[in-house]
C-alpha cells in the first residue's frame, strides 16, 4: 500500500560536495535504510501472529526468523561498506542473538531409523504404541501391524520432499479457506508421487499379506500425536493386501486433510513435531470407509501465541531505547529488533560524522530544539531553513523554512498537548541518531525515535509530480492489548483524515497523495498532532480506550487545536 520513499530521489548522492564521500558508502547507507524497511514488516508479521491475527503452520515462524537473521547480517555487512574499522566485529553481535533464535524457533525432527514396520503385540510395540488398543477398542483381538513414525520420517527424506512440503505449508493460513483446500491437495499430490526403496515395498507388501490371509481385507486407522495426545484423523476400509501401498500413501496423505492441518496448526506444532502413526489389522468385511476428516475441531491460535510468546524477547521485544536519550551499545542488544535499531543509529551516526565535517555538502548538521522534550537532527538540502540558520549549531522552529516540516512541527509542540512528567531541560543533548529530518522547501522525510516509539513521517508537496503525504509508526511498549488498541486507535483518526492504512502487528503504515497543498499541510498538522498525543498519552491510558473513544478524544484536542489562535 505504502508508495515507495522518496528520500533518495531528495538526499542523493549529488547533494554531497563531489568527491567527499566514496559511492559504496553512499550506496551502503541507501541499503541500510531500505533494508530496516523490510526488518520492520517481519517484525511486524511476528507481532500480528503474535497477537492471534492468523493460525499458521510453524515453519512459517521458523521462516521469518531465518529471513529477519539474513536481512540483519546484510545490515551489518552494510555497516562494515560504511567503516570497516569500528565494525570489523559486528558480525558477532549477531551470531550470539540470531543462534539462540534458531534454537526456539527450530526443533529436532522425528528420527528416520528403523523399525518402520512393528506389531502391535512385541515388547516394543507393546512399550511404545500401547495407546493405539484404547483407540481400536476391546472388539479388536486379531494382530495389529504398526507402522512407525519414523517410516513417514523415512519417507520425507527419501523423496526429498520436505523444502517442498514447507514451501506450501509456509502459505497455509487457516481462516482463508479456499486457499487452505487448494494447499492441502498440492501437498497431498506431492505424497501420493512419492515412493520407497524396492526392499522395503517387498517387506510391507509381505507383512501385508500375512496380516490378511485367505480373500481377507485390511483396515487401516491413521494417528496424529503420540500417546495420550494422539487423535484418529483418518480411516480406510476394505483395501486388499495387493494395495495395501497404495493405501499406506493415503494414509499419509490424510496428514495433509484440511481437518488434520487444522488440528495440527491448533497445536502450534511444525510437520515433523507432529508424529504419524499407522495401525494396520485383517478384517473379514470389505468396508468402504475412507475418511481424513474425522477432526471436527475449530482452528484455534492459542497454541501457536503460547509458543511464540516463548520466542518473542529474542525477536521482537525492544529492550532498549527505555529513556529518551539513552546511548546505544552492542552489549545492549538483546533481541533482533534491538540488533535493528542498533544498526539504523550506527549508519545514521556514520552519515552524520560525515556531514558534520566542514565543507562537506548538507552544510552541516543542525539541531532542532523545541518547546517540547523532543530534539532533531537537521540536513538541509537547500531552502529547508532560512538563512539566518546558517551560522547557528542549534536552531529552532522559527528557522525552518520547509512547507511541509513547518506544518508538521505546528502539531508537533500544539500547547492542546501536555507533555506532563516530561520536562524539557530532560531532553538528550545528543538525539538518539534516528531522530532526524531531511529538508527542502517543498520536502520533509521526518524520523521521530521517541523512547521506544518510532514515527516516520514524510511529505513532498513540490510542482510537476504527485503530491503525497505517508506516516509510519513502529511501536515498542505495552501489552497485546495495550498495542492492538493503541493503533486502531491510530488507524480510526487516519482513516478520518482521509488517509488509506495498513497495519499489521505493532506496525502501521499510512499514505494520502493527489491531494491540494491545503488539504497535505492539515493532514501534516494532524500527524504531528498524533505524534504528540500519542506519546505523552502513554500506551497504558490509550490502552484502557475503545478504539472510539479514543479518536473522538482526539477529534476533540485537534478541533481545540485548528481553533486557538496561539
Amino acid at each position: 500500500m505504502m508508495r515507495q520513499s522518496g528520500l533518495f530521489s531528495h538526499w542523493s548522492f549529488e547533494s554531497f560536495a563531489p568527491g567527499s564521500i566514496p559511492r559504496p558508502k553512499y550506496n551502503a547507507f541507501c541499503r541500510i535504510h531500505r533494508q530496516t524497511s523490510t526488518c520492520f514488516d517481519l517484525l511486524a508479521h511476528f507481532e500480528d501472529l503474535s497477537m492471534g491475527g492468523a493460525v499458521v503452520d510453524w515453519c512459517l515462524v521458523s521462516g521469518l526468523a531465518n529471513q529477519l537473521s539474513a536481512a540483519i547480517r546484510d545490515l551489518v555487512d552494510q555497516l562494515q561498506v560504511m567503516n570497516p574499522v569500528e565494525f570489523m566485529d559486528a558480525h558477532d553481535w549477531v551470531a550470539k542473538l540470531s543462534f539462540y533464535t534458531r534454537l526456539s524457533t527450530e526443533h529436532t525432527p522425528t528420527p528416520a531409523n528403523p523399525p518402520y514396520l512393528l506389531p502391535l503385540d512385541s515388547p516394543e510395540g507393546r512399550a511404545s504404541f500401547s495407546w493405539i488398543s484404547k483407540h481400536l477398542g476391546p472388539s479388536q483381538t486379531g494382530p495389529v501391524l504398526v507402522l512407525t513414525p519414523s517410516l513417514y520420517q523415512y519417507f520425507i527424506e527419501a523423496n526429498d520432499m520436505r523444502h517442498g512440503l514447507d514451501d506450501l505449508l509456509r502459505l497455509l493460513e487457516l481462516i482463508k479457506n479456499d486457499a487452505t483446500d487448494e494447499l492441502s491437495d498440492r501437498a497431498r499430490e506431492l505424497i501420493r508421487g512419492g515412493s520407497l526403496p524396492q526392499r522395503l515395498l517387498a517387506e510391507m507388501e509381505i507383512a501385508a499379506v500375512e496380516l490378511a490371509p485367505g480373500g481377507k481385507f485390511l483396515e487401516l486407522k491413521v494417528f496424529a500425536g503420540n500417546g495420550a495426545d494422539a487423535v484418529m484423523i483418518g480411516e480406510y476400509g476394505g483395501v486388499r493386501p495387493t494395495e495395501f501401498i497404495a493405501a499406506w500413501l493415503e494414509a499419509v496423505a490424510c496428514k495433509f486433510s484440511p481437518a488434520a492441518l487444522a488440528l495440527r496448526l491448533s497445536q502450534g506444532l511444525a510437520d515433523e513435531e507432529h508424529l504419524l502413526t499407522v495401525a494396520v489389522f485383517p478384517s473379514t468385511v470389505a468396508s468402504a470407509t475412507k475418511n481424513c476428516a474425522l477432526w471436527k475441531g475449530v482452528p484455534d491460535a492459542t497454541a501457536l501465541v503460547a509458543r511464540l510468546d516463548q520466542i518473542l524477547s529474542r525477536v521482537t521485544k525492544l529492550h532498549v531505547f527505555k529513556a529518551q536519550g539513552e546511548a546505544l551499545r552492542p552489549e545492549h542488544c538483546r533481541s533482533l529488533h534491538d540488533l535493528i535499531c542498533l544498526c539504523m543509529e550506527r549508519g545514521l551516526a556514520q552519515i552524520f560524522a560525515f556531514a558534520g565535517e566542514p565543507a562537506r555538502g548538507l552544510a552541516g548538521i543542525k539541531q532542532l530544539r523545541l518547546e517540547i522534550p523532543v530534539v532533531i537532527n537537521i540536513f538541509n538540502l537547500g531552502g529547508g531553513l532560512f538563512p539566518s540558520a546558517a551560522e547557528r549549531a542549534v536552531i529552532s522552529t522559527e528557522d525552518v523554512r520547509s512547507i511541509p516540516a513547518w506544518s508538521l512541527l505546528l502539531g508537533l509542540v500544539c500547547p492542546a498537548v501536555s507533555w506532563s512528567g516530561a520536562r524539557h531541560e530532560e531532553a538528550a543533548s545528543v538525539p538518539h541518531y534516528s531522530s532526524y529530518a531531511v529538508l527542502s522547501q517543498l520536502f520533509m522525510y521526518c524520523t521521530l525515535r521517541l523512547e521506544q516509539n518510532l514515527y516516520v513521517a514524510e511529505c513532498s508537496c513540490e510542482d510537476g509530480v504527485q503530491k503525497y503525504v505517508q506516516f509510519r509508526f513502529k511501536g515498542g511498549t505495552g501489552t497485546r492489548v495495550q498495542r492492538r488498541s493503541r493503533l486502531e486507535i491510530m488507524r480510526l483518526i487516519l482513516e478520518g483524515e482521509g488517509f488509506a492504512v495498513d497495519s499489521c502487528g505493532d506496525y502501521l503504515e499510512a499514505v494520502r497523495s493527489g491531494e491540494d497543498d491545503v488539504f497535505l499541510q492539515r493532514n501534516l498538522v494532524c500527524l504531528g498532532l498524533l505524534m504528540a498525543w500519542v506519546q505523552a498519552s502513554g500506551v497504558e491510558a490509550l490502552g484502557r480506550m475503545t478504539p472510539v473513544q479514543g479518536r473522538d478524544l482526539f477529534r476533540d484536542v485537534f478541533s481545540d487545536s485548528l481553533s486557538d489562535p496561539n
